[in-house]
């Protein structure tokens, strides 16, 4: 008989349920899922019969978990992103290999030389971006390269969106997860590479500013926006000899103008807020916007209207999503830390998916590719995928299923380099390419040959 494989799965959230599925389907797999969230795992174990759901707060309780994953064979973090290095140091302590969707960031990094020391893989970036997207990128170069070909040009662009039919709102966008880090992306500076020219936005909002029309798929309505230090991949990707390289996120058309209008109320700030916490007496919304415009309190709600409209330099559809959100009127607003954080959780009741909505993901990659014959080539790669109204979400299907599957492979033996691993070589991503499809997550590739 098989000998059975011991899997901890740290946090319950909407990514736990493709996992678990398809770690399941080998019975030698036996899973504990832990998490804070008590009717998350209630859910979960009434519907995989098979896992043990460990009620815990695992980013507090760290003797009770470093115990836990001594027992196990390996470890997915679905945790937010800060709490891994902890479980990284845990699994390092006891030479459990683990597993996240999340980037491989600087505080993973610094744990490199431990992790190698301790004979373990650490297989981070393996959900929809980053992972498929890296995965998508590196199977397309890796062949112009077995050709001797050279890539001259990639742009990436990636959303999770609602489906065009739940996009009925001013900003055209929905969320199934907390808004307060997509609100803060758009006031995040950017860096990218443009026919050899190095192009630096500010932070602050020059961002939404930045948005170009996307009409590959023109039924659909998007724009996107550059999305961090795009420069910084030329390397791994191994394609210094490219004179554009950009990555950036898609919204429907209309999301940037509508969030400019945030930015420029001065409801994207990150600054400690005492008139909100929770031992301050209730604010509403109308009395907040007082405030940030200086105005008096009392102000008839006609008057603060028009003040609004001026502030955001006359602009209809910003004052469209104020008013829509409710921000001139007599809600309470959350109590929080800061103005965003704020702004976040109301919105979160107010753009959630509702009952029965799907959502979609779609990610375009294009690789301008040049041959020896002098040929030039446009790869273009497409990615779409919808949720299901009784399933699960595009989002979790195409985070989910590459963790779990590379899971799988770092149980199987498939995948084993020690020390930390991304998805970047074939060996890694070809199998999680190939299996995704029968997921659901297919992709397409388009060339167009140019003389």
């Amino acid at each position: 008989m098989d000998k059975k494989k011991k899997v901890l799965l740290l946090g319950s959230g909407y990514v736990s349920g493709p996992v678990i599925e398809y770690l399941s389907r080998d019975p030698s797999v036996e899973i504990t899922a832990a998490s804070v969230m008590k009717e998350q795992l209630e859910q979960l174990a009434k519907k995989h019969s098979r896992i043990v759901p460990v009620v815990m707060d695992v980013t507090k309780d760290e003797e009770r978990l470093s115990s836990m994953v001594k027992k196990h064979d390996l470890v997915i973090s679905l945790l937010p992103y800060s709490f891994h290095p902890s479980v990284a140091k845990k699994c390092i302590d006891s030479k459990v290999n683990m597993v996240t969707a999340s980037y491989l960031t600087p505080a993973m990094k610094e744990l490199q030389q431990s992790v190698e020391a301790a004979g373990i893989m650490v297989v981070s970036e393996v959900g929809l971006d980053p992972g498929l997207d890296h995965m998508l990128a590196m199977e397309c170069i890796d062949k112009a390269k077995e050709v001797g070909a050279t890539v001259v040009s990639y742009t990436s662009f990636c959303g999770g969106l609602p489906a065009p039919e739940h996009s009925d709102n001013p900003l055209r966008y929905k969320f199934s997860w907390s808004p307060q880090g997509v609100l803060l992306n758009t006031i995040q500076p950017a860096t990218y590479l443009k026919n050899g020219e190095i192009v630096n936005i500010p932070a602050g909002g020059a961002l939404l500013d930045s948005v170009t029309v996307m009409d590959f798929f023109p039924g659909l309505n998007l724009e996107s926006f550059p999305n961090r230090d795009s420069t910084k991949y030329a390397e791994p990707y191994g394609i210094q000899s490219a004179h554009t390289l950009l990555r950036g996120t898609l919204r429907y058309r209309g999301y940037s103008k509508a969030v400019g209008g945030f930015v420029k109320l001065g409801l994207i700030n990150t600054e400690l807020c005492t008139l909100l916490s929770a031992a301050a007496p209730s604010i509403k919304w109308q009395e907040l916007m007082c405030k940030l415009l200086g105005l008096n309190p009392s102000v008839k709600s006609d008057d603060l209207r028009e003040a609004i409209y001026n502030k955001l330099d006359k602009d209809e559809r910003q004052l469209e999503a104020i008013e829509w959100l409710g921000l001139l009127g007599d809600e309470p607003v959350p109590r929080a830390d800061t103005i965003v954080g704020a702004l976040a959780k109301h919105m979160e009741i107010k753009l959630s998916f509702g009952t029965g909505e799907r959502d979609m993901i779609v990610m375009r990659n294009e690789v301008g590719i040049s041959h020896p014959s002098g040929h030039l080539e446009e790869k273009y790669i497409n990615l779409v995928v919808y949720g299901d109204a009784k399933g699960y979400s595009a989002m979790a299907k195409t985070v989910g299923y590459p963790t779990a599957i590379a899971a799988k492979m770092v149980l199987d033996g498939e995948i084993n380099t020690k020390g930390m691993v991304i998805p970047l070589t074939k060996n890694v991503y070809g199998p999680i390419l190939e299996r995704v499809q029968a997921e659901g997550i297919v992709y397409n590739i388009q060339s167009i040959i140019k003389q």
